[in-house]
């Protein structure tokens, strides 16, 4: 008997078995193409995205599929539909103050926990252009904190993401993402197109500075956001001038060297007067420089930005600023007695210090408190520390006026004083210097 009768003879006698064994294979054979085909539809963006992939280190659950790789069209909305969409806006500010914000034009630098949530609420605002600066690519550990990210788009520009949603949800805004670092070079041309407003989320304090000095000196209107890092207490959060942050320690830094290239104010920022937290009993190897931050917190930040934003766009006066507590008149009678002094009792005409160097003195160093009783009195003067040194940002000390006549005559501090209290002010004048030593090296 031939095999093919026998295999014949075989299927006649087991018809059930036939037909499954015929299923299977046909099964087998349609999974397979269907492998095929998606391995060469997905193999060259496996190959041309590993490196991308390494170096955000995704996890093995992360899908290298994008389905919305694809920038959708997306139609224009009628007239009709963006008033009805913006209608409680216009019944808050007026027709006329939500169609300033409309064809305002607005910067926000740095798409992260802050900056993504701004951008976001400033388009749901009514900003209908928007420019997006943000060099970073969303990690898996920020995820959590960014306002529109998803697992899918781990490893992706978070500006380019940005657009991308709000697309979805502000057709008729102009979204310009860009990826380029912000640096003194780029920095011109990233605020091109004379801006509204610019939003600064940047963590570094250099580039905050460099980047309030250039706006300054080309009247574009700046409002910046200092640290959400370790902070949980909304009610300590304001919208104030730089010139009243206090406690939190980068709107301290943001403020001295604003100070350092003859700015003393005019800079509304967000920040709060929380005391950090002690993390790093609970958390002994996080890295100092990037702080734990709290996603609802760091939201708050950028809803405070976007509040302050938009009520200036509409030109909206019910809502100003805290009244700044800058002492003018008592930084310009400080100067001239500086100054007078240096002159006719050391000689000194050369080095002198100006009123903003003397307010600099005055609240960053001494906040505004007799370094020697803590006596907040309305005649306090400043003296040289060391009579043998010129009186600068390291060698003038804050006192009453009683007390600045008792410390002028002294030859020996430290008897007089005691260690302890010459010790704390020693070290008050080094950190000065340390930090000024910090900047200039960072330059």
């Amino acid at each position: 008997m031939t095999a093919l009768s026998n295999f014949t003879d075989y299927l006649e006698r087991h018809p059930t078995a036939t037909r499954l064994t015929l299923t299977a294979i046909a099964a087998s054979a349609l999974t397979a193409t269907a492998l095929l085909g998606y391995q060469s539809v997905t193999r060259p963006r496996l190959v041309t995205s590993k490196k991308t992939r390494a170096a955000v280190d995704l996890p093995t659950f992360v899908s290298i599929i994008d389905e919305e790789s694809k920038e959708p069209v997306r139609e224009k909305m009628d007239e009709s539909l963006v008033l009805e969409l913006l209608a409680r806006n216009i019944a808050f500010f007026g027709e006329e103050g939500v169609t300033k914000i409309r064809n305002s034009f607005v910067v926000v630098l740095g798409a992260g926990a802050i900056g993504s949530w701004t951008a976001l609420m400033l388009t749901r605002s009514g900003v209908e252009h928007i420019r997006i600066v943000d060099s970073g690519m969303v990690r898996l550990d920020t995820m959590s904190c960014n306002a529109v990210a998803k697992i899918a788009d781990i490893g992706k520009s978070k500006a380019t993401i940005m657009k991308k949603y709000i697309a979805e949800v502000a057709p008729n805004a102009q979204v310009e993402p860009v990826t380029t670092h912000f640096t003194l070079e780029t920095m011109k041309d990233l605020l091109a197109g004379n801006p509204d407003y610019v939003v600064d989320t940047l963590p570094n304090i250099k580039d905050k500075v460099l980047l309030a000095k250039y706006c300054k000196e080309n009247n574009i209107k700046i409002v910046s956001a200092m640290s959400a890092g370790v902070k949980a207490d909304p009610t300590l959060m304001q919208m104030t001038d730089v010139s009243n942050s206090f406690t939190d320690p980068l709107a301290r830094m943001y403020r001295r060297q604003l100070r350092k290239s003859g700015i003393d104010r005019g800079i509304p920022v967000v920040y709060s007067s929380e005391k950090s937290l002690h993390v790093g009993e609970k958390v002994p190897d996080f890295r100092t420089r990037s702080l734990p931050v709290l996603s609802p917190v760091a939201s708050m930040f950028g809803m405070a930005l976007v509040t302050y934003v938009v009520t200036q766009l509409a030109e909206f006066t019910a809502y100003t600023l805290p009244t700044s507590k800058m002492r003018d008149s008592v930084y310009i009678r400080l100067q001239k007695e500086v100054a007078s002094k240096e002159e006719y009792v050391y000689g000194n005409t050369t080095e002198t210090l100006s009123v903003t160097d003397i307010g600099y003195i005055f609240d960053e160093i001494w906040s505004g408190k007799s370094a020697i009783s803590a006596a907040q009195d309305r005649m306090l003067v400043l003296t040289r520390w060391d009579k043998t040194k010129v009186g600068n940002f390291v060698n003038l000390i804050l006192l009453t006026k009683e007390e600045a006549a008792i410390h002028d005559k002294l030859e020996d501090i430290v008897s007089f004083y005691g260690s302890e209290t010459v010790e704390r002010i020693e070290k008050q004048f080094a950190l000065e210097k340390k930090l000024q030593e910090l900047w200039v090296s960072s330059l």
